[in-house]
């Protein structure tokens, strides 16, 4: 029995570092996905805010090319799902990868402060 922990111990700790790895590149490949609906959603979210307050009439007008552009980036992550598969199997990596993917690549959501000024357009 202790022949067979040994072997299982060193594949382990050698499988560690690759997956370390995977979890980087996959939350970098998740940004790759986010980054145009990132970019459109801060644009978007930039138009809202106005010298009297917030409109949301110019977010509503773009509805429907942020929905196609949502879609767009489902598929993106469905293929990354079976990029990685032993992520898409496991919760905790995933949560991981998403913790990872905050730091690279912030969510426009959850960083604008609509209460400031409008950023001049230029």
């Amino acid at each position: 029995m202790k022949s067979l922990i040994a072997p299982l111990l060193i594949a382990t700790l050698t499988a560690l570092p690759v997956l370390a790895d995977d979890l980087e590149q996959a939350a970098k490949d998740v940004c790759g996905c986010l980054a145009q609906p990132y970019a459109e959603l801060e644009k978007a979210l930039q138009t809202v805010k106005t010298d009297k307050g917030n409109d949301l009439s110019g977010l509503m007008n773009s509805k429907d090319e942020l929905t196609k552009m949502m879609a767009a980036t489902q598929t993106c992550v469905e293929d990354l799902r079976k990029q990685y598969p032993e992520i898409d199997a496991d919760k905790a990596l995933q949560k991981q990868v998403m913790e990872k993917t905050r730091q690279y690549c912030p969510n426009p959501l959850e960083t604008l402060d609509l209460k400031a000024p409008p950023v001049p357009a230029g």
